[in-house]
Parts: C-alpha cells; structure tokens; sequence
C-alpha cells in the first residue's frame, strides 16, 4: 500500500473518531469524581475520556522518544556501515571496469579499497590479483590471491592461482591445485581445459587420457584439438612402452580406429618395431593404414617408412609400392621409397629411375644421398660426388 493512501486512511479513521467522540459529548450526561482528601475533583466523561487520551498520547510519545534515542547509536553505526559497504561495492565495480578497459594499476588500486570491507574482500582481493597479474607485476598476485579466505571463494582463489601458476610456467605447483578442483567440481570445463595443459606439460599422458574425455564432452575444446592432443598422448604411452613387439602391437591394435590409423601414430608405432627388428609388423601397419585412408588420405610420410621396413620379401613391397604410384605419381617421396626398394633389391636400373624423378619433382637431402649411394655401388663416382655435393647444399 503506498504512502498517500495510507495517510488518507489515517484521516479517515480520526475523523470517524472525532465523529464518535462528538457524538458520544452531545448525548452522555454522566461525570467522573476523584476523591484525593482534601481535594474532590468532578468532570464530564467526555472530558475524562478526551483526558486519557490525550495522557496515553504523550506516554506513547515519549516511550517511542526514548527507545529511538536509545537505538539511535546503534543506527548511526548501522547506516555507517551501509555506506561503507555501498562505498566498498562502487570500488569493485569501478575495478572491473578499469580492469576490462586496460588500466591494470588503477583496477589494482581500486581493488584495494574494496578488500578493506568483509564483504566484498574475497572478490575485491581476485581482481586486485587479476589486475596486478596483467599489468606485469606477477610477484604480487599470489599474495592477493592468498588473503582470500571466505569458504565460498575457494574455488575462485584455488582456479585463479592455477591459471597463473600454469602460464608461468610452473605446471607441477598449478597441478597440485588443479587435481583438487576437479575433485570437487568435476564438470567444470575451465578447471578440466587447465588441467590436461598442466598434464601435458608435466607428461603425465595417461591423465591426459582421463581428463580429455569429458572435457570434450563438454564442448569447451574443438573435437580437432582433442583429437590432436589425445594423439600426442596416445604416441608418447607407446613411446614409453617396454621394447617388447607383443606390447606394442597390442596397444597399437587398442586404439581407436581414427587413433590407430592416423598417419603419425602409425609411423611412430612402425619406428618403434623397425626399431627392434620386427620390419614385417612395421611393414603391415603400414600398408593396412594406408588401404584404410585410402587414396584421399593419402600421406608421404607413410611412404617414406616404408623404405625402412625391411620384410621377408621386398618384392612384394616393391609391387604394393608401385600400385600406390599409380594412384600418386607425381608423389617424389613415394618415388624415393621405390628407388631405395629396387636397391635392396638389386634393381639398379629401376633404383636410378625412380630415384632421379623423385630428384626431379622435389630435390631433398635424403635422396641425392641415396643416388649418391647407389651411384658408388654400380661404379660411377663422378656422379656419387656430384649428388653429394648436392646433398651439401641442401644440408646448409
């Protein structure tokens, strides 16, 4: 009920009570005696009543006088820290604003004002952190971020030095706090985005794994991206792996297929048989990969492993290498694969004119060697030197 029809109501009632009173004077004939010997006093009701009320009215005054006076410091108090709290509020937001605008230090100043009332102190503190951190005076914004104490602001304070920690490049301290926050708030998409940074820099690919998951559920980082780091992951496990064949070709054969066919991946699990001497697995997750991309997924660096695959029969390899050329014949690391091939192979003809067509498309350090090579073997060095000389250039 608003103010003017309250007043209209109280005037309303007074005059109904006037009224009354009136009324009540005109038609009532009794009286009132009080008898305080030696002294009698005598009046109307009317008067009697008009008397006691009047009486009631100051008391009500002066009760009401005094407990208002009574409260009145505790008032003053009350008022003082409203404005000191609406005084402390107009800092932060005046803060904010600074600090979205670029001026740091003046968004740091401000923040300060604002931490000195309970209120707005925890708030007041991060962005006195964040403005101090942006402005390039990194040293002090830990400190701020560590006068926040309100229950409720733990997770601001805990994400917020972890955010600063994990750019300066202190991924294991940030780490530390990034593995509690995921605890307690597990879908949270920021503090998951800042922990598999903080994994990945600390090599910790199997967490990697585990957090990426529902950080791309989440939709905060691009399928292509998580993609990308889950493969990096999944290339560094088998990195690590034991030298074992059975262990590595199982964890290859694990994989996802987008995972498992990639062409990185499969070059990394090809080198890391060739390695240990099992050229006939490298061999075969080469060309499996390869018939699964098919002719649009078509990548030379799988060719050019395949060169080191050293099978039980480099005939064969030679003739799947020459229908992937028919497919790619203009491709120069393919036609290098073929000429290294035939020179296992003995086919020193063929070697030569696939090598000197590789040569001819994209001149590289690796091929006029491997012409150089061949070169000496069939008896021509004035050639071998020309290709190595070439090779010199290349290399500088």
């Amino acid at each position: 009920m608003s103010r003017p029809i309250r007043w209209v109501l109280w005037l309303l009632a007074l005059a109904g009570l006037a009224v009354a009173i009136a009324l009540a004077g005109r038609h009532g004939s009794g009286y009132v005696v009080f008898v305080v010997p030696p002294y009698r006093i005598e009046t109307s009701v009317m008067m009697f009543v008009i008397m006691a009320l009047a009486l009631f009215g100051l008391a009500y005054g002066l009760i009401r006088l005094g407990i208002t006076t009574y409260g009145l410091p505790r008032h003053l108090k009350k008022r003082k820290a409203e404005l000191e709290r609406a005084k402390s509020r107009d800092a932060v937001f005046a803060s904010l604003e600074l600090l979205f605008s670029g001026r740091f230090r003046d968004a740091e100043e401000k923040a300060r004002t604002a931490m000195q009332h309970d209120d707005t102190r925890d708030l007041a503190a991060a962005l006195a952190a964040w403005a101090a951190y942006e402005g390039g005076n990194s040293g002090a914004a830990v400190p701020y971020l560590d006068r926040i104490g309100g229950e409720k602001s733990v997770n601001m304070r805990d994400a917020s030095k972890a955010y600063m920690l994990l750019a300066d490049g202190r991924a294991q301290e940030a780490l530390a706090l990034l593995k509690t926050l995921a605890e307690n708030d597990p879908k949270n998409p920021g503090v998951l985005k800042m922990k598999v940074e903080a994994e990945v820099a600390e090599k910790a690919w199997d967490d990697v794994l585990a957090t990426l998951s529902p950080l791309a559920r989440s939709g905060l980082l691009p399928e292509g991206a998580a993609q990308q780091i889950r493969l990096n992951a999944q290339m560094n496990l088998i990195k690590a792996k034991p030298a074992n064949r059975e262990t590595i070709v199982a964890a290859w054969e694990a994989l996802d297929s987008e995972s498992r066919y990639d062409a990185a991946m499969a070059v990394t699990v090809a080198k890391r048989l060739i390695g240990l001497g099992c050229g006939d697995d490298a061999r075969k997750i080469i060309e499996e990969t390869i018939d699964k991309r098919g002719a649009d997924g078509w990548e030379s660096s799988l060719a050019a492993v395949y060169a080191d695959c050293k099978g039980e029969s480099t005939l064969a390899q030679i003739e799947r290498a020459e229908k992937w050329l028919r497919l790619h014949a203009r491709d120069a690391v393919l036609l290098a694969t073929l000429g290294k091939l035939c020179m296992r192979q003995a086919l020193w003809g063929k070697a030569q004119s696939y090598l000197e067509a590789s040569v001819a498309l994209q001149p590289t350090l690796d091929a006029h060697m491997t012409l150089a090579r061949l070169m000496e073997q069939i008896g021509k060095r004035d050639e071998a030197v020309r290709h190595i000389r070439r090779s010199a250039e290349l290399a500088k």
